[in-house]
């Protein structure tokens, strides 16, 4: 039997907003059975862990969880140490409590994000700071971190090595080189694996796939956007996600039953679920 875990979507998007049952009620019955919802800011975080809570109470549905945490293009534009910094992260941590027998599964979408002409390093070192603190909190409280990282290879790397030792993450629409893979497989983070690898020009990517085990990825759609070939251009959706278990069969040279299975036992692992 196919089950499908989308370990990363934003399904508070508002282009969900005509028909959002509706796909959820479809996506079950194409086998996707779990999905996290990731939060962007403190304001999407919280409308996630509300879809998670009010979907959850519907039978014939995928099952939901959520995550916690500043995309680093959103971070707030005051510092860590200021008094509105100490107070907003203290409010993701307390997002992140139990309600309706749900908590958050992680600390993410965190990291850094150097892309664009119009970023200074002041902007740079607010991000890592940002990013240290979250990381900070996931730790404290037991979770792992889903990390963006683009365009900020090293500065990613080495605080993942420094501040994340021991804990578990996703490299999140995972971007680099192959030999950067391997090196946060050695720290004990999963690749996360989306529509790019279907691509025409997704081949480094699927030298990625290629050169870390098949138990250290997990699949992701980032959904509404990355959305897989034959359907790039069109909203994602985690049904689609398929279309990228189905490379990356092919690239392991597995059956796809096998590849299912492995893909799935790897995101209850990463996310700590093995016994929900």
């Amino acid at each position: 039997m196919i089950r499908i875990f989308d370990t990363h979507a934003h399904y508070n998007d508002s282009s969900y907003d005509s028909d959002r049952v509706q796909l959820f009620e479809k996506m079950y019955k194409d086998g996707v059975d779990k999905i996290t919802l990731i939060g962007a800011n403190i304001h999407d975080s919280e409308v996630e862990k509300n879809i998670a809570i009010k979907y959850n109470a519907i039978k014939n549905l995928p099952t939901f969880y959520y995550t916690v945490g500043d995309h680093p293009d959103e971070i707030p534009k005051y510092s860590v140490e200021s008094i509105d910094g100490i107070d907003h992260l203290k409010k993701l941590e307390e997002i992140c409590k139990e309600e309706n027998n749900i908590k958050s599964v992680a600390i993410g979408e965190i990291g850094l994000d150097y892309y664009g002409d119009y970023k200074t390093q002041d902007d740079y070192e607010s991000q890592k700071k940002w990013f240290i603190s979250e990381t900070e909190i996931a730790k404290k409280l037991n979770l792992p971190i889903v990390i963006h990282s683009r365009d900020a290879c090293k500065d990613t790397l080495d605080i993942v090595s420094e501040y994340a030792k021991g804990m578990k993450g996703i490299i999140h629409c995972f971007s680099y080189e192959k030999e950067i893979a391997v090196e946060y497989v050695k720290l004990g983070f999963y690749i996360g694996i989306g529509g790019v690898v279907t691509f025409k020009n997704g081949r480094k990517l699927r030298e990625v796939v290629e050169s870390v085990p098949i138990e250290m990825i997990v699949t992701e759609t980032d959904a509404p956007y990355l959305t897989p070939m034959p359907y790039r251009g069109k909203r994602n959706e985690s049904t689609y996600i398929k279309y990228v278990v189905e490379e990356i069969a092919k690239i392991k040279n597995i059956s796809l039953e096998n590849a299912y299975e492995i893909l799935y036992s790897n995101a209850l692992s990463v996310y700590s679920l093995n016994n929900v």
